[in-house]
């Protein structure tokens, strides 16, 4: 009984069980979800709106680390800077000139790419108006936003600097800047050594996107895909420490066999054989000793699960694999499909940044002592992910389904009243008949006899070739037999 005990608990071998480098590296870096161990990441998607500096410093983690949610924050960034409109309820002149020189000076076409870029990363957009010198936009992590709606227009505050407490003479020199630098709400806010400077509403814009009315701040679009995005870090950081060389050998020592059983002293002795010891070893040992290596399996991961990982991330963010990376192929209607979800998610960030527009154009008007009611309508252009692509589309559904003409139009920018009234016009004026093809020397006679004026004889077309004979030509022909007419023998008989 008593070597069967010690066998139990021996197991005919010993192994030295120590925690490896390999397992203490993920459990110090990494929570059981595959995110690093600074970040709880079911604290915040149970509670995005208490985590909120969590959620944007961590989408700017992402952004940085996660090649492809930079390329599709900045897809969204670039397509949805495709262009705008502006339509002028009057004719005057000097309202054009007042804006056209505004935009210029604001550099209006990066402004609306940084608010585009700010929305789809962090879900909020924090402005303030310089006085139309230029348009500041500021971290959602120094902006708090107050429960209360001036002017239809949500109040926010500013952190202030922290003040200096030494007043040498380059602390002095900062304080200057910070005043001649910050907005006049923030600098006061810092002289009263208050936390929080509030804006002047009538100069500051916010704007939120994946969030109701009664939540404080917005969500991005990144935030679904955290946890796949956790998930392939963790399967990367595992790639690399294999490639480092932390997961740890194991020495694997048997003692003895079923007819040279091991006592608990002989363990113990070849346990403690390698303690300390590192670099080429030789050892001596029984014949009944087994000795040797374990290595785990070095290869965990195939290109498959990383680009199954990738996919499930693009899915999430409603991004064509194709569009990502210039992979696959297809019809245009399915590519037109996977560009849906993209323009969609596209057309939902940029829907507040028209009003923050006009807003900027009332108040320039004001400054330049102008009617504001007179300010432009801001209006984006259609987003495209691939004209080509679409157009074809356009062109095959028109063909094979029946699209409608007036779709067909308009969607390569026609106006379809405009080319429909030209073409009733066209056929009330049979305009088709005096621009009828001509009938040109080589190819002879026209066949449809377009040529002939009505009421004269149709002539039948020349083809070339030897005179063809007519009915009456055929019957005075002496050669020709006439099956009408009875024959007659030799001597005239019938």
């Amino acid at each position: 009984m008593a070597e069967d005990s010690i066998r139990d608990e021996l197991v005919l071998g010993a192994v030295n069980t120590f925690k490896t480098s390999y397992s203490t590296h993920f459990e110090e870096n990494f929570n059981v979800d595959g995110s690093p161990a600074s970040v709880d990441l079911e604290k915040i998607f149970n509670a995005p709106q208490d985590y909120i500096s969590d959620i944007v410093g961590y989408s700017k983690y992402c952004y940085r680390k996660h090649g492809i949610i930079m390329r599709v924050v900045n897809i969204i960034r670039d397509f949805g800077a495709c262009g705008f409109d502006l339509s002028y309820p009057t004719k005057a002149k000097k309202i054009e000139e007042v804006i056209t020189a505004y935009n210029k000076k604001v550099d209006l076409d990066q402004l609306i790419k940084d608010m585009i870029f700010e929305l789809a990363l962090t879900g909020n957009l924090a402005c303030y108006d310089r006085d139309g010198e230029r348009v500041d936009i500021y971290p959602i992590s120094q902006i708090k936003v107050i429960p209360l709606i001036k002017n239809n227009k949500q109040m926010i505050a500013y952190k202030t600097p922290i003040n200096t407490i030494s007043y040498d003479t380059f602390n002095k020199q900062i304080d200057t800047l910070i005043e001649s630098a910050y907005p006049k709400e923030i600098t006061e806010a810092r002289k009263k050594n208050l936390e929080y400077g509030i804006l002047d509403t009538n100069k500051s814009y916010f704007a939120k996107i994946n969030a109701s009315q009664y939540e404080s701040y917005g969500i991005s679009v990144i935030l679904p895909a955290f946890e796949d995005l956790s998930h392939k870090s963790l399967l990367k950081e595992a790639e690399k420490s294999t490639a480092n060389d932390i997961i740890d050998k194991i020495m694997l020592v048997q003692v003895g066999d079923k007819d040279n059983k091991p006592n608990k002293d002989l363990i113990k002795q070849y346990d403690s054989l390698f303690n300390g010891i590192s670099g080429s070893v030789r050892v001596t040992a029984p014949y009944y000793v087994d000795i040797k290596w374990v290595e785990p399996e070095t290869n965990i991961f195939g290109e498959e699960k990383f680009v199954e990982i990738d996919t499930d991330i693009l899915n999430t963010l409603g991004v064509s694999l194709t569009l990502i990376r210039g992979e696959g192929g297809g019809n245009y209607a399915e590519g037109m499909l996977n560009f849906t979800g993209l323009t969609r998610t596209i057309e939902g960030i940029r829907l507040q940044i028209p009003n923050i527009i006009e807003g900027l154009y009332r108040s320039e008007l004001e400054r330049n002592g102008l009617n504001p009611d007179h300010s432009p309508i801001f209006s984006f252009k259609e987003v495209v992910i691939d004209k080509e692509a679409k157009l074809n589309l356009v062109k095959e559904l028109f063909t094979t389904a029946g699209l409608p003409y007036q779709v067909l139009y308009e969607q390569f920018g026609m106006d379809f009243d405009y080319i429909k009234l030209i073409r009733e016009d066209e056929n009330t004026n049979k305009v088709d008949e005096t621009f009828k093809v001509r009938s040109l020397p080589f190819q002879g006679q026209n066949g449809d006899n377009q040529n002939n004026t009505e009421g004269q004889e149709t002539q039948p077309q020349d083809k070339g070739g030897a005179p063809k004979k007519t009915s009456s030509e055929r019957k005075t022909d002496k050669t020709a037999s006439n099956n009408d007419a009875p024959r007659t023998g030799a001597k005239g008989r019938t």
